[in-house]
């Protein structure tokens, strides 16, 4: 054999991988007539047992949904009282947080306009305060009166938002605002001869 037969013939060899037979199944093929009919047993079928469990209706039927973290807080004091004159009052509330999980606290404003006819109001801080599982902060309610009330009294309420993240509010809380007003000045009485 020349040497240009032996290259040809090896060159066949590396490029040919494949075998030249292929296969699917190496398994003998098993025919119907060599399975005995002895071996074969029906076996029975399990029941499942279904077990019902009874779950006794409650007494009180909730109103609504409840809430898997309930929010809580508690304010010390219960009540805000201003007596305004002439000098600026400034009021501060201490909030702890009584629930489970940390709280976003922050000031809403106040409800009821009644109040703000005698004085303007600012709280601080004008910022969310981030409370963990029973710390308290405190928010700092300064009423600066006007130069004559219309008013002899008003009742408002300090408004809260409470919540579990940063942007959601959860709840709100209303803490009780009483005002008095030394500076009220009532509206001059008609003569009687007119009306």
């Amino acid at each position: 054999m020349s040497s240009k037969e032996l290259v040809s013939e090896e060159s066949q060899h590396v490029h040919n991988t494949l075998p030249p037979k292929l296969i699917y199944n190496p398994r003998e093929k098993i025919e119907a007539e060599q399975i005995p009919i002895e071996d074969l047993v029906v076996q029975e079928k399990k029941e499942k047992r279904i077990e019902t469990q009874l779950v006794p209706y409650p007494e009180k039927v909730p109103l609504g949904p409840i809430p898997k973290f309930p929010v809580e807080m508690a304010w010390s004091p219960s009540a805000l009282y201003f007596v305004m004159d002439e000098e600026p009052v400034t009021l501060k509330v201490r909030i702890w947080n009584t629930s489970y999980h940390c709280m976003y606290f922050l000031f809403c404003g106040l409800w009821g306009d009644t109040a703000r006819l005698g004085a303007s109001w600012c709280c601080h801080p004008h910022t969310r305060i981030w409370l963990p599982p029973g710390l308290s902060s405190q928010i700092t309610v300064k009423a600066t009166p006007r130069e004559a009330s219309p008013i002899p009294c008003a009742i408002a309420r300090m408004q809260v938002a409470a919540g579990h993240l940063r942007d959601n509010v959860t709840g709100y809380f209303a803490i009780p605002v009483h005002v008095k007003f030394l500076k009220y000045i009532p509206p001059p009485a008609a003569p009687e001869g007119e009306g």
